[in-house]
């Protein structure tokens, strides 16, 4: 049997493979917006210029796709976003912009099909909300409420800010709420000589385009947030999976010191990648990503008819000065550059992002400047996953899950799916939680506190086992961090009316603690009647376990773990099959997945369980 894992993350549970039933369960189909007003207690007076929104639930007012940099279009594509002008007069803010350009799925926010490509280059843009406030009555100084940037997940190649609602969060805990677009997948980021040689300036250059944005939203805020009441000196930016991943890239960035003070990484990844593996072919020596700029554009030549082949795509690119080859990569149309993309489960690609250019990013990794104690905004920093991160992966890998009656997922071996996502979910959380916690902590780092989500209380039934299948899943702490289960990015097929009370108080007690530690930079008590949240020190490994009553409530627990004693579990886990399936995990665990490739040591990989993996070569059985 083949443990063959999707190594991409989605933000969505729709990773389900209920097929179109169920779909419809996981994902509301797309609505039009409700109609909503202008409300002249709204008005507002930012330096970009001045703004309009309106009322929204929570007693809060909304200010939706504020643009906050000039389209990157045309020349722009593929350069770091520049400055916008203040626009003239009065500005209605009432509902959101285009998502990026993306293939469609679920989590897109807008309405489409499989294989559809949707969204917009021209699409960087923000959403606010404030508590309800009168223009004369913002608060300032000391009395500024605190800002909280959401950075949305979807493996840095899907997703919108638009489907998040900031209203719950920002009504109920008193702090402003902002969330973002920043440009996606190849177009939000891709290293090439021939972009790179033709720059004026270091960021035009870096390929991080995506990241840039993430930047260019983040000095918005410091230009402008205090015209809402916020307090442009207590910034928190906040993620979730690729979110979380680009949060601690920002961490790590120069680019981005001084423009947040607290930070947030939910279900996130330390990953940063060199640029030879952004930019090499996979043959070459170093190697790159099967999905690097020198492997794109090899694909990109021959869709376009500029090459018959590989080889003779190689040929022109070789013979082609700088101007030329960036020229045409500017010229293509949207659908001519994802052409050479086959999208996955909805509508996710890999492409290498979070780039170590030296610029925007160091290149060496974030794992390394935290042990080195340097060269990293120090922060304090909540950190955690969930606890059963990868079931919601494998639910949809038809070696393991069957379905029942052709619609109904059903785990083939339960034991042999829970040891599985035992391992994985472990891993999620020793390279992303564990070791970035320890490291800061041994070297004299911020203050960090650590959690593990553990809500599972989806339905039951003979029909579909949801507590068996996804666990205390990926992304299911979103709705419990934004107090929203009904609209935006929401699940209704996994909420009952069974679940609903023991649900909303964990989602209370969570916002408190988010908008506490945005406050502080401790989440303390939450609202002050909740366990007390201790943080990770080098003497006490420690975490929140955040759960309802049901399951044990929130507690305090030490549950740290180790890549060695992970790497030992895999070795010998008798339930894992010797050979190909055990070297495949060790090298999707280690090398090519999503988590931080500090830990994989080829040597040892060759002698892993005896000697077994010697015989395959990593890169062959990291490909789908």
């Amino acid at each position: 049997m083949k443990y063959r894992l999707e190594g991409r993350l989605v933000v969505v549970l729709a990773l389900v493979a209920l097929g179109s039933l169920v779909s419809f369960f996981l994902f509301k189909p797309v609505q039009e917006s409700p109609l909503v007003v202008a409300s002249a207690e709204s008005l507002r007076a930012p330096a970009a210029g001045k703004l309009i929104g309106y009322d929204d639930q929570y007693t809060t007012h909304a200010w939706r796709g504020i643009p906050f940099a000039q389209p990157p279009v045309g020349d722009l594509r593929w350069k770091a976003p520049r400055p916008l002008a203040p626009w003239p007069g009065t500005r209605e803010a009432l509902s959101v912009g285009q998502p990026c350009v993306q293939y469609w799925g679920g989590s897109a926010g807008v309405d489409g099909d499989d294989g559809d490509i949707v969204g917009s280059e021209d699409c960087l843009t923000l959403s606010i909300w404030a508590p309800t406030m009168k223009p004369e009555a913002l608060p300032d100084g000391g009395n500024a409420l605190p800002v909280m940037v959401w950075i949305h997940g979807g493996g840095n190649t899907v997703g919108t800010g638009n489907t998040y609602s900031g209203h719950h969060l920002a009504g109920s805990q008193s702090v402003i709420v902002v969330t973002i677009n920043y440009r996606l997948g190849v177009f939000g980021w891709l290293s090439h000589s021939a972009l790179r040689n033709t720059s004026t300036n270091f960021k035009d250059a870096s390929g991080n385009y995506g990241l840039l944005d993430i930047i260019a939203a983040l000095e918005w805020v410091r230009d402008n947030i205090s015209a809402f009441g916020g307090n442009p000196n207590n910034v928190t930016v906040f993620g979730e999976s690729a979110g979380g991943r680009d949060v601690y890239a920002l961490i790590a960035s120069p680019l981005a010191r001084g423009l947040f003070h607290r930070a947030i990484v939910q279900s996130g990844s330390v990953l940063t990648v060199e640029r030879h593996w952004a930019e090499n072919y996979s043959d070459a020596s170093p190697r790159g990503d099967i999905n690097s700029s020198g492997n794109i554009l090899l694909g990109l030549l021959q869709k376009i008819g500029k090459a018959s082949s590989a080889q003779s795509a190689r040929d022109w690119l070789q013979t082609s000065d700088d101007n030329a080859v960036a020229e045409l990569m500017r010229a293509q149309t949207v659908q001519d550059v994802l052409s050479v993309f086959t999208p996955g489960g909805f509508g996710m690609y890999s492409v290498p992002t979070n780039i170590r250019d030296g610029n925007v990013l160091p290149e060496r990794s974030t794992l390394q400047s935290f042990r080195q104690g340097e060269h990293y905004a120090k922060v304090p920093l909540l950190v955690g996953s969930n606890r059963d991160e990868n079931k919601v992966f494998m639910a949809q890998n038809e070696d393991l899950v069957g379905k029942r009656l052709g619609v109904f997922p059903k785990v083939r071996n339960q034991a042999l799916y829970d040891r599985i996502a035992s391992l994985y979910s472990d891993q999620w959380k020793v390279l992303s939680v564990d070791e970035p916690a320890r490291a800061l902590a041994n070297n004299s780092g911020p203050e960090v506190f650590a959690y593990r989500f553990d809500w599972d209380e989806t339905p039951q039934s003979w029909l579909v086992d949801f507590p068996a299948l996804l666990g205390a899943g990926h992304a299911l702490e979103l709705g419990f961090v934004f107090g929203d289960f009904e609209g935006g990015l929401s699940f209704p097929f996994l909420l009952n009316d069974e679940n609903k009370p023991g649900r909303e108080i964990l989602s209370r007690a969570m916002m408190a603690y988010w908008a506490q530690f945005a406050r502080t930079g401790n989440p303390g008590r939450g609202e002050g009647d909740q366990p007390l949240w201790q943080p990770w020190t080098a003497t006490h490994e420690v975490q929140l376990v955040l759960d309802t009553d049901a399951g044990g409530g929130i507690r305090m627990e030490t549950a740290p773990l180790s890549v060695g004693a992970l790497k030992d579990r895999l070795e010998t886990d008798p339930i894992i099959a010797s050979g190909e399936p055990r070297c495949r995990m060790y090298v999707q665990m280690f090398l090519t997945g999503f988590q931080v490739r500090d830990f994989w040591i080829e040597s040892e990989y060759r002698q892993f369980a005896g000697g077994e993996c010697r015989e395959f070569d990593p890169f062959r059985l990291a490909q789908p």
